[in-house]
Parts: structure tokens; sequence; C-alpha cells
């Protein structure tokens, strides 16, 4: 298949999947997000890959959602849960996924991009990285399982502090919070995940697969229900003046 925003490249076990929107800081829009779970239903079809890397190009990660697109909408409300929707189908489906997935954040990774390194089973992170909930500043409650995910890791209290704050987690905080598996420098970042990936599928692969099903048996268990309701929760939020006008600023800072 051929993929407009993102790339999918093999090296033997590996899966190397590149969010491809630099310019727009890797916001993951409706063509990014069916790109995105087709490229994870390819990945899953290949019996000898064992490994996805999940990558972003550029400075960031991922910025989360494409807030230029949402202010854009015509029917906001509409586009959100169609957003979502699709996204927490990428996300259930890298969280069930046989393969075990490293996010390598090189830079921000915000909303559901921060969702995306909650979901994958390992975090590589270089000290560029930042990692924030960002959804209520532009008037929008949590999806990509966040809100499920954030306080199980960090904790309830830190997940409240950056979802309702803003609290901006540096790769410091992220390893002290268990966000993250480890840091390494931002030249040696890429060499790290892949020598890691190729630690993985060096190993006993026909148990990987069932055990990280066996690791994520109770955290995924509501999971699917939890993403129903974000969804449906983060599309009621354009019935909002606010959270309107605070989408066309966002978007307006953007362009500028």
């Amino acid at each position: 298949m051929t993929y407009r925003h993102l790339t999918l490249e093999y090296d033997g076990a590996l899966a190397r999947l590149t969010l491809n929107r630099p310019d727009q800081a890797n916001a993951l829009g409706l063509v990014l997000a069916e790109e995105l779970c087709a490229a994870l239903a390819e990945a899953e079809t290949r019996s000898d890959c064992h490994v996805l890397l999940l990558q972003g190009n550029g400075r960031f990660f991922c910025a989360g959602g494409d807030v230029a697109a949402m202010a854009a909408a015509a029917d906001q409300g509409g586009f959100l849960k169609e957003l979502a929707g699709k996204l927490h189908e990428a996300v259930l489906a890298l969280a069930k996924s046989r393969l075990i997935s490293i996010a390598v954040v090189n830079g921000p990774a915000a909303g559901a991009g921060l969702g995306l390194a909650l979901n994958s089973d390992f975090v590589l992170a270089s000290p560029r990285a930042r990692f924030l909930s960002a959804y209520a500043g532009v008037g929008l409650t949590p999806d990509c399982g966040v809100s499920y995910l954030l306080p199980e890791l960090a904790g309830p209290r830190r997940a409240a502090e950056m979802c309702l704050t803003g609290r901006v987690a540096n790769h410091a905080d992220a390893l002290e919070w268990g966000l993250i598996n480890e840091v390494a420098a931002a030249e040696d970042l890429a060499r790290r995940a892949q020598e890691l990936g190729q630690q993985l599928a060096a190993g006993a692969v026909a148990v990987l697969g069932p055990t990280k099903r066996l690791l994520r048996a109770r955290s995924l268990a509501g999971y699917e229900a939890h993403l129903q309701e974000e969804a449906e929760t983060i599309a009621s939020m354009a019935g909002s003046a606010d959270t309107r006008e605070r989408l066309a600023a966002f978007a307006a800072r953007s362009n500028s």
C-alpha cells in the first residue's frame, strides 16, 4: 500500500512506522489516522515481523490531533467523533497487537501523540522529549486512552495535574513517573531503538505476543468501552462556544 502521511519500512523482524507530516508537527488528521490503522494491520500480517518501531519525522513525535482541521470542519462534532473513532481503532490495534511496539520519542508528544506513546509497550525518549495532555488548552477532553492509561502509569494526581493544569512532563519527569523506559541522547536514540528491537527479535519470538497479551490483560479489561466514552465526550465538546473559540485561536496561531 502507498501511504501519503506515513512511511512503513521493514528491516528483518523489525517494522519501522514513521509519522511523516513534519510541517504539521505530525498532527493526526483523518488521512493519517486511516493510514495508521492500515499500516498497523499490514505489519501485523507479516509472520516474520515481531517488533514495531513507532517514530515521528522532524522535531515532533506527534503534536496530537489536527486542530486546524477540527477548527475548519463544518460539523465539528461529527468530525471529532469520526477522528477519535479512527484514532481509537489505531490505539486499540496497537495495544492488542502481537507485535511489541517501541515508541521512539524524539520531541514533544502531545494529546493523541501522548496516547500513542502510552499505548506502546516500550518508550524510549531523547532529552528533547516533552509529554503533555494539551487537551484543555483547546477546550477538549482526553482521547486515545490518555484518561485511562495516564492515571495507571503516572498516578491519579499527576494525571490530574497534566490533564487539568497543562503540566508538561520533561524527559526526567517522564522517567521518574514511569511514562518511559529510558532516555538516550538525541543522536543515539535511533540506534538505541534499533538495538532494543533487535534484542527482542533475537529472543524467543513465539512468546512475545502471548506474554504481551497476559501482561496487558488486566489493563485492557474495559479499555474498549472507555475509548468509546472518550470519543463521545470529546465530540460533545464541539457544542461549547469556548471550545470553538479555542480551536479557532489555536489554528490561527499555527498558521501565522
